[in-house]
């Protein structure tokens, strides 16, 4: 068997897939998902959607169960409860909308500039009333990345029990090229686009349709704060409604910026001590003396690498952009960013070299971590990969061939669905305070989420004694949560997860196939929240 990869074709070893069972279900990954799997250019919703629908291959059985135990499909063959779910699942497949905006705006030099701008929201048609999901600033993004990570955007918070669809948006510039100034002008620019799309229409009065924007990639509580005061600013609303991972004065959360590299630390901690899982992929359990190779070191991979080591791992290689570092008895990570630092790269320090290609994946490590952006490890480099652990701290890094050479080959991919959680996860606790704050009812708010949630609140009340909860509702809530409460509120959640994960994972004899586990929690979920509305039935 072999794929086609960047012209140059690539033979695959023995690759014993473990979920062959796929071919005796009644299910089929949809024609033009199924050939994005041996394209190397293939586009990125059609990879993410790959992935989907490889977990509805597997799921598709207990789908079928479940709706033939619902009135009017009790007495119904099995074919039409078949037909049933799959015009379900088409139903959910496409984005509800997508936006593509450009508009001007004046530079500090007087001269003028089109920018262009997207935002896509997928989900909806689950039933949840409000959209939650990324923002990022980057010259490279296309709309198909915004359809990719506003489904993966769903399924993640579908995963986590969030009871909100997905959606991602994007600013196409280089924001190194704009002064603070010109950079405020053109969010708050794309705010008032979005709001004259009416891509957020909440009303205090009339209620309406939520879009929460988070940070992503270049973006931080500074772009949420001018998104916050520009939404209000357009609409006459609430400041606190549009965004989240925003500053405290806005109503944000202390110690945000921490939560997504937290939460990836946590996923890979509950996994290295799952004894059973750490002897299929021939690791001892534990985190402690485990070596680990670490692509970027930005907002989400200088924390992440700090957390590991303070933990006991050791990190023995480094890639950037322009080079990479290896050295097998450990890097200095203070010194090596003192050095970036003082020379904007890690270019010249120690054993670097300046090499591009991206060999230092298949050096000797433990773990190797993918923390900066999609596409990232191709099939013939993953043919040759030496970690046991392989984790994608960013969105999208691993394409559906590699992951299956990958699973094949026992290893144990911690997927983005999940890795990527933390902040996911921080952003809705967030979303929670602010709308108690303006005494939206308990009940509504978390209605077809997880329990874990109603627990979560309960744990602020009696520990922080800043919301006092009664009956069904939220009476108030104090701006200030301490930080520790939603830490600990993050592990909360991924540890329930992550439960469900390796249920699933044992269930249906997954071996060591993480990613489509955890796409089959976030099905089940969604689909219980459409089972209960008996909605398309």
């Amino acid at each position: 068997m072999a794929f086609i990869a960047n012209y140059k074709v690539v033979k695959i070893k023995n690759i014993p897939f473990s979920q062959s069972i796929s071919t005796l279900l009644p299910y089929e990954i949809p024609e033009r998902y199924r050939n994005s799997f041996y394209l190397a250019n293939a586009a990125f919703f059609d990879s993410t959607n790959w992935f989907l629908h490889r977990a509805y291959e597997v799921i598709f059985p207990t789908l079928k169960k479940r709706l033939s135990e619902l009135e009017p499909y009790t007495l119904q063959s099995n074919n039409k409860v078949a037909e049933k779910v799959e015009q379900i699942v088409r139903i959910l497949d496409q984005c509800n909308s997508v936006i593509d905006v450009r508009f001007p705006f004046k530079r500090d030099d007087g001269s003028y500039e089109v920018v262009r701008g997207f935002r896509a929201h997928h989900g909806l048609t689950t039933g949840y009333a409000s959209c939650l999901g990324g923002l990022r600033i980057n010259e490279n993004i296309t709309r198909d990345h915004m359809k990719a990570l506003s489904v993966l955007s769903t399924y993640r918070n579908a995963c986590m029990g969030i009871n909100m669809a997905g959606a991602h948006g994007g600013i196409k510039i280089c924001p190194k090229n704009y002064s603070e100034n010109e950079l405020q002008n053109i969010v708050e620019l794309y705010t008032a686009e979005l709001i004259k799309k009416g891509y957020c229409t909440y009303n205090l009065t009339i209620g309406g349709e939520r879009d929460v924007i988070q940070p992503d990639i270049n973006t931080s509580e500074r772009e949420m704060s001018w998104i916050s005061t520009s939404f209000a600013k357009y609409t006459g609303q609430s400041l606190n409604v549009a965004a989240a991972g925003k500053p405290s004065e806005y109503g944000g959360i202390e110690n945000y910026e921490k939560m997504s590299s937290h939460g990836t630390f946590l996923t890979m901690d509950f996994f290295l001590n799952n004894e059973p899982l750490m002897t299929k992929i021939g690791l001892t359990k534990g985190m402690k003396g485990k070596t680990f190779i670490i692509q970027g070191l930005g907002k989400l991979g200088a924390p992440l690498s700090n957390q590991l080591v303070y933990n006991g791992a050791v990190c023995v290689g480094v890639k950037e952009k322009a080079a990479y570092i290896y050295d097998p008895n450990g890097i200095n990570l203070n010194q090596l960013y003192e050095h970036k630092a003082k020379t904007g790269s890690i270019e010249n320090f120690g054993p670097c070299k300046a090499y591009e290609n991206d060999s230092i994946y298949t050096e000797q490590c433990d773990i190797l971590i993918f923390a900066a952006h999609q596409k990232s490890l191709i099939c013939y480099i993953a043919n040759d990969v030496k970690a046991k652990m392989i984790v994608e701290a960013a969105d999208g890094p691993i394409s559906p061939t590699s992951h299956k050479i990958l699973t094949g080959r026992s290893k144990l991919v911690v997927p983005d669905i999940y890795a990527c959680s933390g902040a996911t996860i921080a952003s809705y606790l967030e979303y929670l305070k602010n709308m108690n704050q303006m005494r939206i009812c308990q009940g509504e708010l978390l209605r077809f989420s997880r329990n874990v949630y109603e627990n979560i609140l309960n744990r602020i009340s009696e520990e922080e004694q800043k919301i006092a909860v009664s009956g069904s509702s939220v009476q108030s809530v104090s701006p200030e949560v301490h930080p520790s409460v939603i830490a600990d509120s993050v592990e909360y959640v991924l540890t329930d997860t992550s439960n469900e994960i390796v249920r699933l994972l044992d269930l249906h004899q997954l071996r060591t196939d993480i990613r489509t586990a955890a796409y089959m929690v976030a099905i089940e979920n969604i689909f219980s929240t459409l089972f209960y509305q008996k909605k398309f039935l």
